[in-house]
């Protein structure tokens, strides 16, 4: 019993380590928290998001004051509805290992190993599932991607859809964006048709802000691998440098943020949409997000959260459970934009 109790102890310790260090590997979960967009709660069957379409009323213009003010109104607001996708992944420790990794050192290694295989097997699968959307295991998350991939289907919830706003006929939180359209539920895009320009990059930023509730820009830009290192090359040549030094500096500086956006370099990006989407088998080279505007919510019990060691009936093992409980929620698309085709 007190060996028990030292590896659920220490369990709980290396867990917390690994969850702030895990996180560098994957820049979107990165992104979210720096940005203040991970809300956590407790309890709740699914999220409810409201959302504001049209007006509430009519204008009346008055001459003399007597002319009749018109007071038919209508219902604006509407309910987006968010399932939280729940999943768990085990940490499995034997008798066997037990016994052959005596002392707290030898222990603590043998955990810390399994353990961070494991946390970074979820954060992976959940930055693919919300990247990309085409995860296998984690299929009820949402995702930014509207197009599918050139190996997966077109997921008809996901987000954005790398066409104009008038051809995109996807739903996101049981919202069609065809039924919604005239009040602006869709999302921007920017189509790079093969080469990277920062007048792609500020017509995506200026789509995006002059549909803002707020006026603000969008501030997360994730670009694919290419496209960020198109992205560099583009400032460079904007730039005289005097010595390496200069250089390096700048660079810290100047790709942190762009049109006071931060960006982000993720893996899973620069993947090719499915050739039966609107946009066709084109790459898609990165998302422009507006972090007012979405949101990840996850249970306080779920975000990540491992119970203790316990054994396993029928077997010589011993098992902790990593739950993760969460969905991405957005009550807002015209201020989020998609980059297509921007890989060289």
């Amino acid at each position: 019993m007190a060996l028990n109790s030292v590896l659920s102890t220490t369990l709980q310790l290396l867990r917390d380590k690994l969850v702030d260090n895990s996180f560098i590997s994957h820049p979107l979960l990165r992104a979210i928290e720096t940005h203040g967009n991970l809300v956590k709660v407790s309890g709740g069957a699914r999220i409810e998001q409201p959302v504001i379409f049209g007006d509430h009323s009519s204008i009346t213009e008055l001459g003399t004051g007597f002319e009749p003010v018109n007071m038919a109104v209508t219902d604006p607001f509407k309910k987006g509805l968010f399932e939280y996708a729940t999943f768990t992944q085990p940490v499995v420790l034997s008798q066997v290992e037990k016994l052959a990794n005596k002392g707290d050192l030898a222990i603590v290694n043998l955990l810390e190993s399994k353990v961070k295989n494991v946390m970074l097997s979820l954060r992976k699968q959940v930055n693919q599932q919300m990247i990309v959307g085409n995860s296998a295991k984690i299929t009820q998350l949402q995702t930014f991607n509207g197009n599918g991939t050139s190996t997966s289907a077109i997921n008809t919830n996901g987000w954005l859809e790398g066409v104009a706003g008038s051809s995109q006929s996807n739903s996101v939180g049981g919202l069609s964006k065809v039924t919604y359209r005239a009040q602006n539920w869709f999302n921007q895009f920017q189509d790079a048709g093969g080469s990277l320009t920062l007048a792609d990059l500020d017509q995506l930023f200026i789509n995006a802000m002059i549909y803002s509730p707020d006026g603000t820009t969008p501030d997360m830009l994730l670009l694919s691998p290419a496209c960020y290192a198109a992205f560099l090359n583009l400032m460079d040549q904007r730039i005289q440098y005097i010595t390496v030094k200069d250089r390096a500096g700048l660079n810290e500086e100047m790709v942190a943020t762009y049109r006071g956006a931060k960006v982000y370099v993720d893996p899973f990006l620069g993947f090719t949409a499915n050739a039966g989407s609107g946009m066709g088998a084109k790459k898609v080279s990165g998302y422009l997000l507006h972090s007012k505007q979405f949101y990840l919510y996850a249970d306080t019990d779920g975000w990540f959260s491992m119970g203790e060691m316990m054994p396993v009936p029928g077997t010589a093992t011993e098992a902790a459970m990593v739950l993760c409980r969460m969905q991405l929620v957005t009550g807002h698309l015209a201020s989020h934009s998609i980059l297509i085709d921007a890989e060289a």
